[in-house]
């Protein structure tokens, strides 16, 4: 039996609820390697925000599997494809993620690992926008793939104020050619 676009939605919508599912973990388990009280409060937030991304998407596929459509949702801003994934899974398991975590200096590997799977994230929302058939798929990946968009800037935000690398959410601070 060939697989209908259906059956290809509810699998991209499988691996998106695996994935939120494994962003939360990995969010509350960099919340509890993080001993500034402003990065755990931060992947507390992120932690949060993949559960209601989960919850989006439980809606989506019981919508999907109950009557074959997808709820209405607000047009995305233009989605320009992008390269699939590096890796299928994006976020570590939960047990992978605490070794991989409590391995390494703490909020810094988080945070840049939380960058990684965010920019994956990305691209797998990003593909399936692409790929997406109707308005309401467009609408439902390309919103997701603003809002990692938003969670990638978050993320390198901190990272950038961490390392005083001169920039913050993605600004140059200050120019030493403006003092002169």
């Amino acid at each position: 039996m060939a697989e209908t676009h259906k059956d290809r939605l509810l699998a991209v919508l499988r691996d998106a609820m695996e994935l939120e599912r494994r962003g939360h973990a990995f969010y509350l388990e960099a919340a509890e390697a993080t001993s500034a009280a402003r990065g755990k409060s931060m992947f507390l937030s992120l932690a949060k925000d993949e559960l209601d991304h989960l919850a989006y998407l439980d809606g989506a596929f019981r919508s999907l599997l109950k009557d074959g459509t997808l709820p209405n949702l607000p047009a995305p801003a233009q989605v320009e494809p992008t390269a699939p994934p590096r890796r299928p899974e994006v976020f570590p398991s939960p047990k992978e993620a605490a070794r991989e975590i409590k391995a390494t200096a703490g909020e810094v590997d988080a945070l840049k690992r939380g960058m990684e799977a965010e920019q994956d994230s990305i691209a797998l929302y990003g593909q399936a926008a692409a790929q997406a058939q109707t308005e309401a798929e467009k609408a439902l990946f390309g919103s997701l793939v603003a809002v990692e968009q938003g969670h990638l800037a978050i993320l390198q935000g901190e990272y950038d104020y961490i390392n005083q690398t001169g920039f913050w959410m993605g600004f140059q601070e200050f120019s030493m050619e403006s003092f002169g």
